[in-house]
C-alpha cells in the first residue's frame, strides 16, 4: 500500500477528521511535521478542510531557532497556508517553574497551540508523531515503570481535539515521501543530544533491542495497541464503580469504603484515582500514592492520607473522604453568645435560631425532630447560651446513656471522623457543661420531662 493512501485510509477509517473542519496543524519545521502539512494541504479538497499552521519558536538555539521559523513561514507563504508563528522564552519559564526543559518546552508548546487553535477557530490540532515516536513511548514509560496506561502509548485521537494521522507511519516511509516530492525540512540539532532520556533510547537503546528483535518497533506498537483496548474497558468498568459507590458533596467526592474494600484491585485502583482527579482537576495520579490509599482503606485505623495538587484523602469508619486541603464547614468561634429568643449569625456558614414555647403550645413530634434541631428544658439551660469548637477535656452527659463520657470517646461511639470532630458545634451553658452536641445528642440534664413548662427550641443551619 502506498504511503499516502496508507495515511488517507487511516484518517478516514478512524474518522478523526470531519467534513467541513478547520484543522491547525502543529508544524516544528522538521521532517515529521513538514511532511504532515503537506499532506493535509495536497488532500484538503478531498476531505474538505481549512488548513492553517502553528509555530512556536522555544527559543532554546537562538539563531538556529530564528531560521526554524522563518523556514515555516516561507513554506506556508508558498502553499498558501495561513501560518501563526510565536517566540516565548522557554529557557526562563523553565527557570521561573523550577521544572526540566522538557517539561517546560511541553506546557508552553500546549498551551500556544490551544491559543492560536483558539485564534483561528480550529476544530482541531494535528500532530506530526509517527510509529517510531509512539515505539520509544513505550519503552520510555515502560522504564519508568507505568502501567497499562502509558503502556498504551500515545491516542490517536485525545479530547476530540488532538489527532494524530502519521501514527501509523514510520519514519523511514516519512523521509521517503519527503524525496519523493521534494521536499526541504530543518534537522533540531537536539535531537542528536543523548542529555535526553527519550534521545538516548532512540539513538543508544533501541538499536541495541533491534539486535535482539529486527521488528522491536512493531512488537512495541502491538504492545500498545493491546494495552489501549484492554485499558479502555478498564476504565469503563472502573467508571461504573465509581458511579455506584461515589457521593459528590460541595467540592469533595466521598467513597463508601466497605463497597471500595470489596473491588478488584484493579477497578480500585482506577477508581481512587478517578476520585483524586474530579477533585483535583489533574490527571494521573502516581502508583504509589493509590496504593497508599489502598493500603490505609484496608487498614481499621483513621488516616488521611495528603495527595498532590493540596488533596487530602479522610479514611474513617464507613467512608473514604477526598477534598482540597483541610476541611473547614462547621468551624464555629469558641463562646459566640446565642440569642435566646432571636437568631444568631455564628459565621457566613452557619446560623443558629432559638424559640421559647409553652409546654402546652408546642405541638412538635419530638420523635420526627430532624438532627440540625433540638429541644430543651429552658428552666434547666437559662438563657445564656454559647456555642463553641469542643475543646481538651469535654465531658459529655449524652441523653440516654445514664452517665458521663467523654466527648472524644462519645464521637468515636458515633464514628465521627477525626478530621470532623473541631467542625461539629457544642452549645453550652454559662456553667460550661455541654447542652447539645449539634447533629447527635442533647444532654441528659436538659431533656424535657412531664414537669417543663417552658421549651427552648434550637435549630442550626449550615
Amino acid at each position: 500500500m502506498e504511503i499516502e493512501e496508507k495515511v488517507l485510509n487511516f484518517i478516514n477509517s478512524s474518522k478523526m477528521i470531519k467534513s467541513g473542519q478547520k484543522v491547525l496543524v502543529a508544524v516544528s519545521g522538521g521532517v515529521d511535521s513538514v511532511t504532515l502539512l503537506h499532506m493535509l494541504n495536497k488532500w484538503k479538497k478531498i476531505l474538505n478542510i481549512a488548513l492553517c499552521a502553528a509555530h512556536l519558536d522555544h527559543m532554546f538555539r537562538g539563531e538556529e531557532s530564528k531560521k526554524d521559523a522563518e523556514f515555516v513561514q516561507k513554506i506556508c507563504d508558498e502553499w498558501r497556508i495561513p501560518c501563526i508563528v510565536e517566540r516565548i522564552n522557554v529557557p526562563e519559564y523553565m527557570k521561573d517553574k523550577k521544572i526540566s526543559a522538557q517539561i517546560a518546552a511541553r506546557e508552553v508548546r500546549y498551551n500556544f497551540l490551544e491559543r492560536a487553535a483558539g485564534e483561528v477557530n480550529a476544530d482541531l490540532i494535528a500532530l506530526a508523531h509517527h510509529a517510531d515516536d509512539q515505539a520509544e513511548t513505550v519503552l520510555l514509560n515502560l522504564i519508568r515503570g507505568s502501567g497499562i496506561r502509558g503502556l498504551s502509548g500515545m491516542d490517536f485521537i485525545r479530547d476530540e481535539r488532538y489527532i494524530r494521522p502519521l501514527i501509523q507511519l514510520r519514519r523511514k516511509e516519512i523521509e521517503t515521501y519527503c524525496s519523493k516530492y521534494g521536499l526541504l525540512y530543518r534537522e533540531d540539532a537536539s535531537n542528536k543530544k543523548t542529555i535526553y532520556l527519550r534521545n538516548r533510547i532512540r539513538l543508544n537503546l533501541m538499536p541495541i533491542l533491534e539486535e535482539y528483535n529486527p521488528k522491536i518497533v512493531d512488537v512495541l506498537l502491538r504492545l500498545a495497541d493491546i494495552s489501549r483496548a484492554e485499558d479502555s474497558y478498564i476504565l469503563m468498568e472502573a467508571k461504573k464503580a465509581f458511579d455506584s459507590l461515589a457521593e459528590f458533596k460541595s467540592s469533595a467526592v466521598i467513597l463508601d469504603r466497605k463497597k471500595f474494600n470489596d473491588l478488584h484491585t484493579a477497578i480500585k485502583r482506577r477508581v481512587a484515582n478517578l476520585a483524586w482527579e474530579k477533585v483535583s482537576g489533574m490527571q494521573g495520579l502516581s502508583f504509589e500514592h493509590i496504593e497508599n490509599i489502598i493500603k490505609h482503606a484496608k487498614s481499621s485505623a483513621p488516616k488521611i492520607v495528603e495527595l498532590p495538587c493540596k488533596v487530602v484523602c479522610n479514611i474513617a469508619y464507613e467512608r473514604m473522604k477526598f477534598s482540597v486541603g483541610t476541611e473547614d464547614l462547621l468551624k464555629a468561634p469558641v463562646f459566640h453568645k446565642i440569642a435566646v429568643p432571636g437568631t444568631t449569625i455564628v459565621d457566613d456558614k452557619m446560623t443558629i435560631t432559638s424559640s421559647l414555647h409553652y409546654r402546652e403550645n408546642f405541638n412538635v413530634a419530638l420523635a420526627s425532630l430532624p438532627k440540625n434541631e433540638a429541644v430543651l428544658d429552658y428552666h434547666i439551660t437559662g438563657a445564656e447560651l454559647f456555642v463553641r469548637t469542643r475543646k481538651p477535656g469535654d465531658v459529655f452527659k449524652p441523653l440516654g446513656v445514664g452517665g458521663k463520657v467523654k466527648l472524644k470517646k462519645f464521637f468515636i461511639d458515633q464514628k465521627v471522623p477525626r478530621s470532623e470532630r473541631d467542625k461539629i458545634p457544642i452549645i453550652c451553658n454559662k456553667k460550661g457543661d455541654i447542652v447539645w452536641v449539634c447533629g447527635f445528642r442533647i444532654g441528659e440534664d436538659f431533656k424535657i420531662t412531664h414537669s417543663t413548662k417552658r421549651i427552648l427550641h434550637l435549630k442550626l443551619t449550615v
